[in-house]
């Protein structure tokens, strides 16, 4: 009898300290889940507003055509999301069916050994049986250790009565939790479902909005050809400041200037402390605007209309509402303030070996030497009038390499 209590208390016990463990660690991915669904759904409403902006203009623009494929891109991820949390939902089911069954197997076996107990102490349930088993002891010693058995056999009882009653509550929370999993397993069947006759309906308009917009082939030619003309300028630019500051920074250190194009800037302490705290926040920097979702990302890619054609962007183009402003990523100094065009201003900011520029500005608010402190507003990002664009260029240089953007910005 004790060998067989001792088993179950050993399962018991052993459910109760490695069981949760796994428990957290499937509730931690739940919410992880959970929020990336959430964060996904609140971009889609973003990226929709933008389009419903876009749309007032009179007829079908290449800007529109980029939020489709952005919210396209945006519910693509969502039902990924819906697909990744459907199979943790299933193996967390699976493992809710496996512990049940475990507490149900437990339970009879402890009924069992209860009923088995109850059967031992109505056999020997008078007073005078305890008493002549104490009595008939060979000696004191013999006395004491059988009292001290009549009642670790009592404390026995009660520990069963209790490991019952435990498991019992158990049992009931488990079911309930199989009710709750199956009820969020549909509901996200149905998620699913949606999202994904949403997803279709887009994608068909997509190739609707191609067609349309593929009619003005000449135009979209010269938005292209103007776009790369902007962007090697800024480039240039860019390239042109940066070498100065290594120039500058080689000055101050005594040092040579040898031309060499691969070697890197000379940094003070403060500089060099600023430049491994901007290397320390990859992948943690806020966004240069305070709500946007990203419209063309970084290196090349193929032209959404014209055929055989790729474009190429150093940065991020973001797009953002009308009236928005450019914030600083972190802290630095303002190196440049430049001006591409008539309508597009770039801001270009030092974070020791680090340098952020902000491009497509109406309005610019710092100047040259200026200390900029993290998410400070930096210009107000032009508004294209007849598309209703509000775009921000983006771009983020280690000395003289660029890197892409998106890697360092905070999801």
């Amino acid at each position: 009898m004790r060998f067989h209590f001792a088993q179950i208390l050993c399962a018991v016990l052993l459910a109760t300290f490695l069981l949760p463990t796994t428990y957290l660690f499937a509730q931690d991915r739940k919410l992880e889940l959970e929020n990336t669904k959430k964060r996904i759904e609140e971009e889609i409403n973003y990226t929709s507003k933008l389009l419903e902006e876009t749309r007032k203009s009179k007829q079908m623009s290449l800007n529109e055509l980029t939020m489709l494929q952005s919210r396209i891109r945006q519910r693509e991820n969502l039902v990924a999301t819906i697909q990744k949390q459907l199979i943790q939902l299933e193996t967390q089911l699976t493992r809710t069916r496996r512990e049940l069954n475990r507490i149900e197997s437990e339970l009879e076996g402890l009924k069992k050994e209860y009923a088995r107990m109850i059967a031992f102490a109505y056999k020997n349930r008078s007073g005078l049986n305890k008493m002549m088993f104490l009595f008939s002891a060979d000696d004191f010693n013999q006395a004491y250790r059988r009292l001290k058995y009549l009642q670790q056999y009592s404390a026995m009882r009660q520990k069963q009565i209790d490991l019952i009653s435990e498991a019992q509550s158990d049992l009931k929370q488990k079911r309930e939790n199989l009710e709750k999993e199956r009820a969020e397993k549909t509901k996200l069947f149905e998620a699913e479902r949606r999202e994904q006759i949403l997803l279709s309906n887009e994608k068909m308009n997509m190739d609707l909005a191609v067609k349309k917009i593929g009619q003005q082939e000449g135009k979209l030619q010269q938005t292209l050809r103007q776009k790369e003309q902007d962007a090697r300028k800024l480039q240039r630019e860019i390239e042109a400041i940066i070498a100065e500051e290594i120039r500058k920074a080689r000055q101050r250190q005594g040092e040579k200037d040898t031309g060499a194009p691969d070697r890197l800037m000379s940094l003070t302490p403060e500089e060099q402390r600023l430049s491994n705290s901007f290397t320390q926040n990859r992948g943690k920097l806020p966004w240069p605007v305070e709500r946007g979702v990203i419209s063309s990302r970084f290196g090349e890619q193929p032209h959404p209309v014209l055929k055989k054609v790729t474009i190429k962007n150093n940065g991020i183009d973001i797009a953002t509402t009308k009236g928005s402003e450019a914030r600083a990523v972190f802290d630095g100094v303002v190196v440049s303030t430049n001006r591409i065009t008539a309508s597009n201003n770039a801001v270009i900011i030092r974070h020791g070996d680090y340098f952020s520029v902000y491009s497509n500005l109406e309005q610019v608010y710092v100047k040259r030497g200026d200390k900029i402190s993290t998410k400070q507003s930096i210009g107000l990002i032009h508004t294209e009038k007849t598309e209703s664009k509000t775009e921000l260029h983006f771009e983020i240089w280690q000395n003289r390499t660029i890197v892409d953007p998106a890697l360092w910005l905070a999801r």
